[in-house]
């Protein structure tokens, strides 16, 4: 995924609004193998994002809201489903079994100039 100096996003070099990458990620997240192009499974997902230079803070703040707000409701949703209840009043110990079924791996590269030869 890479956030242009245009504050736009790209996810598979295909525009994609900030509004829509929640859903995004927990589809890439949460595929389990169904769909080749995304993730085996969550332990296995990896979030890969590179910001241009030029993207601006509150675009990146965005992104960053929006992926983890991605998490949260996977967890949330596996909590309720697991232990019949939210993820944050969850013990530490059930949160944890929890985070193991859904790690955040978000892999975030060093800014670059889209475009150049950085």
């Amino acid at each position: 995924m890479l956030v242009n100096s245009n504050n736009q996003l790209l996810v598979e070099c295909m525009p994609m609004d900030i509004w829509q990458l929640k859903n995004g990620a927990k589809d890439f997240i949460d595929n389990n193998g169904l769909n080749p192009e995304l993730s085996d499974n969550p332990e296995k997902a990896i979030i890969s994002l590179q910001n241009d230079r030029g993207t601006s803070y509150k675009t990146y703040i965005q992104v960053q809201n929006e992926l983890t707000a991605a998490y949260n409701e996977l967890r949330n949703a596996a909590a309720l489903s697991e232990f019949g209840a939210k993820y944050y009043d969850l013990p530490k110990s059930q949160q944890k079994t929890i985070r193991k079924k859904y790690p955040q791996k978000i892999s975030e590269a060093e800014p670059k100039n889209v475009g150049s030869n950085d």
